[in-house]
């Protein structure tokens, strides 16, 4: 899996295991957030946003994607 910097105030890099189905989220902060359940079509969205920190709250957080910390 290979991370990307993106262009974000909260979020640094971004990474998607499309056989694991996770989203992984790296804050400025180095907390290492991992979304479980994404599906490719949504993880695209996600890439593709132009606002990584709102997506995280509309999509993952609101819908209650399952999310672990490393």
């Amino acid at each position: 899996m290979d991370l990307i910097y993106v262009d974000s105030s909260t979020v640094d890099q971004i990474g998607y295991d499309e056989y694991e189905g996770e989203a992984h989220v790296i804050f400025k902060t180095g907390r290492h957030y991992i979304y479980s359940e994404v599906t490719q079509e949504v993880w695209e969205r996600f890439r593709d946003t132009s606002s990584k920190g709102r997506f995280l709250n509309e999509e993952f957080k609101a819908k209650g994607y399952p999310v672990r910390e490393t």
